[in-house]
């Protein structure tokens, strides 16, 4: 929206004070802030001022395209090692058998790594303009391929330590 309403430039700025704004919030109530927000805010605030101070959309778009690729190669080289990041991340949300776990970060590769690909052909075709739209987009489709996720975590529960959905009691 901040876009739509100033520039790309607007809307950089815009991103990098809620980003800010959302740390002090999760810090304030939660005394702690989760692993996935802290590295993708470090993202968003270098990215942004490097795009705010040269001038160069690029910067942050290409950091969008850097977090999700490299998001997708952490996640499928600790599955290669048979470290399942996902599960130790979120293994106190959730209580799964490894089976879905390794189904759930398989399937969040996947989602990363096309993320990042579609990011850059973005990035390399298109206006910053349309890069805003596309990045809206983007963030619905991920996001409803999230709570799609709770089809898996319900499937492959512990059910004697987990609710129906399977999120840890």
């Amino acid at each position: 929206m901040a876009a739509q309403l100033g520039s790309f430039y607007t809307a950089t700025a815009t991103l990098m004070i809620l980003t800010l704004i959302a740390f002090g919030l999760g810090w304030y109530f939660e005394k702690h802030l989760p692993v996935l927000p802290i590295i993708s805010g470090f993202f968003v605030i270098i990215s942004g001022l490097f795009t705010l101070i040269y001038q160069a959309p690029d910067a942050l778009i290409f950091a969008n395209t850097l977090y999700y690729l490299l998001m997708g190669l952490t996640i499928g080289i600790g599955l290669l090692y048979k470290v399942n990041i996902f599960k130790k991340i979120f293994g106190r949300v959730f209580a799964m058998t490894d089976t879905g776990w390794l189904i759930l970060a398989r399937r969040w590769v996947v989602v990363f790594l096309l993320g990042g690909i579609l990011n850059e052909l973005v990035r390399l075709l298109a206006t910053p303009d349309v890069w805003v739209d596309f990045k809206v987009i983007k963030v619905v489709m991920i996001t409803v391929f999230g709570l799609y996720q709770f089809t898996l975590t319900r499937r492959y529960r512990l059910p004697e330590e987990s609710s129906p959905w399977g999120l840890r009691l």
